[in-house]
Order: structure tokens, then C-alpha cells, then sequence
């Protein structure tokens, strides 16, 4: 008995449709998606006080390819330069403009767009300097339920020994790295501007947007 050619077609139409609506409700169920990282826009090594612990802080958003998102557990950083390499793991990030201790950041496909700061554990880098040289940074992210952490970027810049000089020799001194479009690679300035030390100062410091960075010397007048 021959089926008829429009039924054939009904069949498949109605699989492809059930087909369709379980792809789209694992997507929007199920799907987390894999957390991934912008290029950050912003890198700053400074030291945080009391103390003198290095610090290294980047701008990044994060975000997710699925619907669902993850909740990040922890984040650090592999830092490797000429004296070695150094975990830096000890993390905190900014929550409504405020910086908390990294934990249960929860990332979805809109992203967060925020600051993360990261020093390393007390006693664990004591010899560590901002010495000249180039640097290599793996970006690492632990999800909840998952044994293996993820590294989500590698990053890299150079430090000359003009501002490897200031930072090992004034502490108050801060290296920030400015990511060019057109070269795909950091520029850095040392500010000379910092304010100065807080000794009632506690865990991690607050980092505030300095407006000088982004606006040209007043001209002097003839």
C-alpha cells in the first residue's frame, strides 16, 4: 500500500518540529554554554598596603555561550616572568561598585562587566618584584561542579626598566596597561599621582577610575 506523498511530507514536517522544540527547550534549559572572557581594556600592577602585597587588577567582562550561565567558585592567575612563575589566587572582584571577595559569581550570556583583583597568598611570594621584562598571565576560573579549572585567556605585556625601576624602588608607584586596538598590545604609564599610604587600610583596596588618565595636560599659556 503506497503512502500518499503529502502525508510523507506531514510526517516529516511533525518530526522536524518536535525535533526543533527539544533542541530549543534543552537550549534554554539545559544549554550552560562555555564562560569565556573580553579582552581586558585595563591591567594595573601596583602594590596594596599595609603590607606592600603586589597586585595585579584587570577590567574584563564576563560571560557565557548558553542560557543558563555558571556560577564561578574562584579565579586566579598564573603570573610568569623573568624570577619565575607565581600564583596569584587570592581574588576579589567589584559588586555594585563596591570591591567583595570573590566567590558564587554568578556569569550569564548578558555578562559582568567588572573589575578583578588578585594578590598572591600571604608568605607565598615574599620574593616577588615587578622586575623588567615580558610578562605571561593565564587567566584560570573555577565553575561549580567541576573538578578542572579553565583558563580563559592568555594575556601579555612588557615592562622596561624605567617603570620595573619605580615600582621596585617606590612602592606607591602603579603600572597601568592600556590595551591598543591598533597594536593589539598593552601601553603602559606609571602614575606618579597616587595617594598616599593608608595605614588604617584592610584587605583589598578599593581601586577608584582616575579621570587624568584619559585626558591631555592643561597647555601652557604663551
Amino acid at each position: 500500500m503506497d503512502v500518499p506523498l503529502k502525508d510523507v511530507i506531514t510526517i516529516l514536517i511533525s518530526v522536524a518540529s518536535l525535533l526543533l522544540s527539544g533542541y530549543a527547550i534543552w537550549v534554554a534549559q539545559f544549554n550552560h554554554g562555555r564562560l569565556k572572557m573580553t579582552q581586558p581594556t585595563l591591567l594595573c600592577l601596583k602594590r596594596e598596603f599595609p603590607g606592600a602585597r603586589p597586585k595585579i587588577f584587570l577590567r574584563t567582562c564576563l560571560f557565557t555561550t548558553g542560557t543558563k550561565g555558571h556560577v564561578i567558585e574562584n579565579m586566579f592567575l598564573n603570573v610568569r616572568q623573568g624570577h619565575g612563575t607565581y600564583k596569584f589566587d587570592f581574588w576579589g572582584h567589584t559588586e555594585n561598585h563596591k570591591l567583595t571577595l570573590g566567590s558564587g559569581l554568578f556569569v550569564g550570556s548578558t555578562g559582568v562587566a567588572s573589575d578583578h583583583h588578585f594578590n598572591p597568598r600571604e608568605n607565598f611570594c615574599d620574593d616577588f618584584l615587578f622586575i623588567d621584562g615580558e610578562y605571561f598571565i593565564e587567566v584560570f576560573a573555577t565553575i561549580v561542579g567541576r573538578k578542572r579549572s579553565e583558563k580563559l585567556m592568555d594575556l601579555t605585556f612588557n615592562v622596561n626598566g624605567l617603570q620595573a625601576a619605580e615600582l621596585i624602588q617606590i612602592p606607591t608607584r602603579e603600572l597601568y596597561l592600556l590595551w591598543n586596538a591598533d597594536t593589539r598590545s598593552y601601553d603602559g604609564h606609571v602614575r606618579h599621582d597616587n595617594k598616599p599610604l593608608d595605614e588604617n587600610a584592610i584587605g583589598l583596596a578599593v581601586h577608584e577610575a582616575l579621570p587624568n588618565l584619559f585626558t591631555l595636560p592643561p597647555q601652557k599659556n604663551e
